[in-house]
């Protein structure tokens, strides 16, 4: 009680947590409101409402791991405020676009701008609460964004319902620059290095990135946990985005289906957040990851059989206990993210998994068009929830294979951060296991 106590009077981390509920709350009535609009409005076909994701996720590819090392060595908080503000201006013109074609590069254009926030928050969450807060602050941020993902569909939903999908996506931009009033008002010394010009801080800089794919190469918690997300990302993304396209056969005249079963997932992740919340730390990611990915494939597949009985209550159902799942595999990655790399490497690490992971925004969604338009909607969220289903237990079985600890701690990594060549951290890591085999007792 003691430690909730301090985190909630926290006085940052209470407008931080703000700013990031409002901007995702604003997020989700945007994303409501442009799946509905390029289903609804502009009929469009699985391969073209694939292509939303794909917007997404190209700038995280290509900037990603940069935006990481710029967000390491610079002030996290500007940063944000000002994709806040960029980014109202950006959902400003996709609302009033008048087709998809001038959609579809804004959506690049927008995410393109926010790729750096990602790197940003999670740098600067260990920067606003204490150590021993982290796994506190985590579930609590996730629970504010979940509670988001419950309220936002809905609201969205019924303000596309009332008025438009357009009125929708705008609200999105009110809830943008509302963020970066808040993010305005934090009291941070944000610790950013200033970078040198020229040769030296190109060089600095590439320095900086090699070394965090080291940490990663070197951690095999972060690396089995990333190996394992591939799989289960690819599988994910290849539905994720059709849940639309399903619901327009299963139940054509009620498309206010999409934002319900959007927040019944938001409901399932919020409440297993707030359960998690009690938790200290997270030590056996196997099953975490696995129960999660397990849920997940039940709701997907599922939702692949909801025509023979068309029971929109069923597919809430469904939906809660993917948002179990869902809120589980979220919680559970951020965790990871704020305690596996070293402080400083923070924004480098995460903006690794998330660029790793937005290639599979790509090809996934692209692959479940796809495979949507050979088997058929129903029969594709049969299969992919099948798949989800496999690589769950997967994870749980083998929780001790894959996330077995035999390497050396973080904090050995951590104390030779600063050690800008690779192949020295690797002789030092050779070094520390050879003497911890001579020491063992025979």
């Amino acid at each position: 009680m003691m430690k909730e106590t301090a985190i909630r009077r926290n006085g940052n981390f209470i407008k931080f947590i703000s700013a990031n509920a409002l901007a995702n709350l604003g997020n989700w009535f945007d994303y409501v409101g442009v799946l509905i609009l390029f289903r609804y409005s502009w009929n469009a076909d699985p391969i073209l409402i694939a292509l939303i994701p794909i917007m997404y996720a190209i700038p995280s590819i290509v900037l990603g791991q940069f935006a990481g090392v710029f967000a390491d060595q610079r002030n996290k908080r500007k940063i944000l405020i000002y994709s806040d503000w960029a980014r109202a201006l950006l959902t400003l013109f996709l609302a009033f676009s008048p087709s998809l074609f001038i959609a579809l590069p804004i959506l690049l254009l927008r995410s393109t701008v926010g790729v750096i926030s990602l790197p940003a928050q999670q740098g600067l969450i260990s920067k606003i609460v204490e150590d021993k807060d982290i796994m506190k602050a985590v579930t609590i941020n996730g629970s504010i964004s979940q509670l988001a993902k419950v309220i936002g569909p809905l609201i969205g939903g019924s303000f596309v319902s009332i008025f438009s999908p357009e009125f929708s996506i705008i609200l999105n931009t009110i809830s943008f620059v509302i963020s970066g009033l808040i993010l305005s008002r934090l009291q941070i010394k944000d610790q950013a290095k200033k970078g040198n010009s020229g040769v030296k801080e190109q060089y600095v800089f590439l320095s900086l990135w090699k070394e965090g794919w080291s940490i990663v190469f070197n951690s095999k918690i972060l690396l089995a946990s990333i190996i394992f997300g591939i799989f289960s990302t690819l599988t994910i993304q290849m539905i994720d985005v059709q849940m639309v396209t399903l619901f327009s056969v299963v139940f054509p005249n009620v498309p206010e289906v999409t934002g319900w079963a959007i927040s019944a997932i938001g409901i399932g992740s919020l409440l297993i957040v707030l359960l998690l919340n009690h938790l200290e730390k997270i030590q056996k990611y196997g099953w975490f990851f696995g129960t999660g990915g397990l849920l997940i494939g039940i709701m997907t597949g599922g939702f692949g059989y909801l025509q023979e009985y068309n029971i929109i209550l069923l597919a809430i159902i469904l939906a809660f206990i993917g948002g179990i799942g869902n809120g589980i595999t979220l919680t559970t990655i951020n965790y990871l993210v704020q305690t596996e790399p070293p402080k400083e490497a923070i924004g480098r690490i995460s903006s690794i998994i998330d660029s790793i992971l937005s290639i599979l925004f790509i090809a996934g969604p692209l692959l479940g068009g796809l495979m949507i338009k050979q088997l058929g909607v129903l029969k594709a969220f049969q299969t992919i929830g099948l798949g989800l289903t496999i690589i769950g237990l997967t994870g749980i079985l083998l929780q001790k294979l894959i996330w077995n600890r035999n390497q050396p701690a973080t904090k050995d990594i951590i104390q030779y951060e600063q050690d800008k060549d690779v192949e020295t951290l690797k002789e030092y890591v050779k070094d520390k296991q050879k003497k911890s085999k001579s020491a063992t007792p025979s």
